[in-house]
């Protein structure tokens, strides 16, 4: 005979935080972000600066996340579940930021990417790459100015791989199972 364990109903469940904490940290990377777009920095700059801004602001956000699961969890949250929250929190973000990109280079500001590409070919040519390498990265940049569909997909995939290392790395450090002998 199987049994089942019912939550009870103070429990926390791992999709609703995940949302709340995924929506929370679309919202405060809109804001990180476009503000990073109006201070017009070079592509090799504003990629860095993106990335560390991104990682902060995720990991920030995660760990907020796994506090609230587990405080409404009487404290407890396992390594699977830390990584689900994650996952969720990701996917979310993904599909929030690919919808506002595709806005931003569409019609905020459409000579965005033609500047990003403008300053890396010029970054490469001062550092002697070839121009067959320049070919192929300037054409990487055209796929940003490709449709929603495109963009969603590209978006919830990066959203994906980086939920699921993300969620693995941190939930090492945030799970608290259950003592063995209670």
């Amino acid at each position: 005979m199987q049994t089942t364990t019912v939550p009870a109903p103070n429990q926390t469940g791992l999709v609703s935080v995940g949302l709340r904490y995924g929506l929370f940290i679309s919202l405060v990377w809109l804001i990180v972000d476009f503000l990073l777009r109006q201070v017009s920095l070079g592509f090799l700059s504003y990629g860095i600066v993106v990335f560390v801004a991104s990682l902060v602001v995720s990991i920030i956000g995660v760990v907020l996340a796994h506090r609230a699961f587990k405080t409404g969890n009487e404290g407890l949250m396992s390594f699977g579940q830390g990584v689900i929250i994650t996952l969720i929190m990701m996917l979310v973000w993904g599909f929030v930021s690919s919808v506002f990109n595709y806005l931003y280079v569409h019609y905020i500001d459409p000579a965005f990417v033609d500047k990003m590409r403008d300053d890396m070919v010029t970054f490469m040519e001062k550092n002697s790459i070839p121009q067959a390498d320049i070919d192929k990265s300037t054409a990487k940049f055209e796929d940003m100015k490709g449709g929603l569909g495109k963009t969603l997909i590209s978006g919830m995939t990066s959203g994906a791989i980086t939920g699921v290392v993300l969620g693995l790395i941190i939930s090492i450090f945030t799970k608290r199972n259950q003592a063995e002998f209670e």
